[in-house]
Order: C-alpha cells, then sequence, then structure tokens
C-alpha cells in the first residue's frame, strides 16, 4: 500500500501541527473535498460508542464515508459554524475544544460543544478522538431520522 506521502504527490501539508488543524477545520467548513489530503491513509477516527455513528472507522475511505454522513444530519441551506474555542498541541497530538452551531434536517437549531483529539505524523492526521454531548446529538439529530444509538 502506497504511504500517505506519494498519494497526495505534489501536496504539502502545514509543518505546525495546529496549522494543520487550522487547514482541516477550514476545509471542512468550506466542503473542500482536498480535506482528504490531510489524513494519512490509515487514519483512525473514534466516535463515542453511544452514538448511532459509533465507531472506529479504520482507513481514509472509512473516514470520508464516516464524514459525509454526518453532513445529511444538517440543513444544507444554513453555513455551519465550527468554532474553535480553544486549541492545544505538542509534536504528536492537537487537542481543540469547539462548539458546532448549525440547523437541523428537521430545522431545528443545533448547538453542541466538542473536543476532538488529533494525532499526527509525517504532517498527516492519522487518529481522531471525538467526543461530545451525545445525549443532546441523539435527540437533536438522531432521534427524528430514526437513528438510534447502539445502547438501545
Amino acid at each position: 500500500m502506497p504511504d500517505s506521502q506519494s498519494t497526495n504527490a505534489g501536496f504539502s501539508a502545514p509543518s505546525d501541527p495546529i496549522e494543520l488543524i487550522d487547514a482541516y477545520f477550514d476545509r471542512v467548513g468550506s466542503g473542500d473535498p482536498s480535506v482528504a489530503d490531510l489524513f494519512s491513509d490509515d487514519v483512525v477516527w473514534r466516535t463515542p460508542q453511544s452514538s448511532p455513528m459509533a465507531g472506529p472507522y479504520i482507513g481514509k475511505a472509512a473516514v470520508l464515508e464516516l464524514m459525509s454522513g454526518g453532513v445529511g444530519l444538517y440543513d444544507p441551506s444554513v453555513p455551519m459554524e465550527l468554532r474553535r474555542d480553544a486549541i492545544a498541541a505538542n509534536d504528536e497530538q492537537v487537542f481543540v475544544e469547539m462548539t458546532i452551531t448549525a440547523r437541523t434536517g428537521q430545522g431545528e437549531p443545533y448547538e453542541n460543544h466538542y473536543v476532538f483529539v488529533f494525532k499526527i505524523r509525517d504532517q498527516r492526521i492519522t487518529e481522531v478522538h471525538e467526543h461530545l454531548d451525545t445525549l443532546y446529538a441523539q435527540r437533536k439529530l438522531f432521534d427524528p431520522v430514526g437513528q438510534h444509538s447502539p445502547l438501545e
């Protein structure tokens, strides 16, 4: 399997971990498909086990599918706000506390608080741990569309 550097020939990711994650959120916020270039081929995304989207998701294709599946839960006519409230990093990890504000697919307001832990290797995101208020997300996003928690 080719490594992420060879699959992204000509692509230069930011070398500073915080700049890399800023680029990630900028691309997600604008719907830029080149967000995929920021992931390693063997990326792992871990979601809470109580979520209908419980993970882990292993590999770039699985992570991109997870990301695209979540988009359908929101009203696409209202831009989603991804507000980074705090960010801290070392050479291999970036911690982001954030608030996501949007409108659900059913027209209800949505504002949830998240913490993401990103692991970085060779200027690529190799792992994401997503933490959020899963009960709030369940009631606002998933219940109205009939997606149930695996704990139910």
